[in-house]
């Protein structure tokens, strides 16, 4: 009853800001495009003076200079069109970890439950694209959260900000490949990322597997399968499969998630989602009741989760939002029903788009 009630008072003042909105758009809307102008120049200033600086330091110029943007596309495969507008639209993971250019997010989420504590974060990343210095080093932050960001310098930290390096080394074999060398809070971290497509008559297919190692969990590594087919113009299905492994981590984590994407206007995107997640050790508790609490492992699916996704670009070029309901049956729960409702706001800054 408590998520209703916050879902119709999240809801009404949503709409009452977009009402207010169109009848002082006149007056607004000049001070709207001035600030976000005046964050973008400021953003891409500091990653000019960043990158000049960074020029400076033993930069071979005759190096930074043998490969042009326009040789980089030539020697990359070009990604499918249709497959990477669905991505760009919905600004997910995979998008994010193969964009090369300068561009900074802020996303608001909100996020409520009806069996967990409601939840509300602000997430910002960003990346600088050192094109003076190394055309294929890109400097980027990313994981900063509001409930993280002030715990940057402890150590045992389950989640703080990365800032580091990026490296985007040339295709060979068909196989790209991008190298991250950075801190997250106080630990270094080096990470691998390969990955290659495959495109048939009917699908498009994009195998990734990343190697991590890090001073606090030591050695990581995942693997992920994109299969994605086109059904019409406006239309994608996509099968995600994903496994990971660490070496602090008890069990394989895996899941398989199915999702379906329809943009009936180049505006509007929708999306049908339903995914399966395991491990084959999880841990849960058998009786909360007892003290102190008795832990077993379960292997298999402990968590089947739907979800429909709304989201629409409105007003600028650089604002998004999302209504997303869904529900969950967890194992913690004893699969019982946790009905949810995220509302993500995402505003986006400097030359990505």
């Amino acid at each position: 009853m408590h998520m209703i009630k916050n879902i119709l008072l999240l809801t009404l003042t949503f709409s009452l800001s977009h009402a207010e909105l169109n009848t002082t758009v006149s007056s607004e809307t000049g001070y709207i495009d001035e600030t976000h102008k005046n964050i973008s120049n400021t953003f891409l200033e500091w990653s000019d003076i960043l990158d000049t600086k960074l020029s400076t330091w033993g930069t071979d110029n005759n190096e930074s200079n043998l490969t042009t943007k326009a040789e980089r596309k030539q020697a990359v495969r070009p990604p499918n069109k249709r497959v990477k507008s669905v991505d760009s639209f919905f600004q997910n993971k995979k998008y994010l970890d193969e964009a090369e250019e300068s561009y900074m997010t802020l996303r608001l989420d909100s996020e409520f439950n009806s069996l967990e504590s409601d939840d509300f974060k602000a997430k910002l990343g960003a990346q600088v694209a050192l094109s003076k210095s190394k055309r294929r080093f890109k400097f980027f932050v990313d994981n900063a959260t509001s409930d993280n960001v002030e715990n940057i310098l402890e150590d045992d930290a389950s989640s703080t900000p990365e800032l580091g390096f990026n490296y985007f080394a040339p295709e060979k074999y068909g196989i790209e490949s991008k190298y991250s060398l950075g801190m997250r809070g106080i630990n270094p971290f080096a990470r691998a990322r390969y990955y290659m497509t495959f495109e048939t008559d009917n699908w498009y297919i994009e195998p990734s597997q990343i190697f991590r190692y890090s001073s606090n969990n030591k050695f990581e590594e995942e693997t992920s399968i994109y299969f994605d087919r086109h059904f019409e113009d406006l239309s994608l299905f996509r099968l995600f499969m994903h496994r990971k492994t660490g070496e602090e981590k008890k069990g394989m984590d895996y899941d398989f998630t199915f999702q379906y994407y329809w943009s009936p206007i180049e505006n509007i995107g929708m999306r049908l989602s339903q995914s399966f997640i395991g491990n084959t050790k999880y841990p849960y508790v058998v009786d909360p009741n007892i003290e102190p609490p008795q832990t077993k492992t379960f292997g298999g699916i402990y968590d089947y989760t739907s979800s429909f996704s709304f989201r629409q670009n409105i007003w600028r070029k650089w604002f998004f939002y999302e209504v997303r309901p869904g529900v969950s049956f967890h194992k913690d729960h004893d699969y019982e029903a946790n009905y949810t409702f995220r509302l993500l706001l995402d505003f986006h800054f400097g030359s990505f788009q």
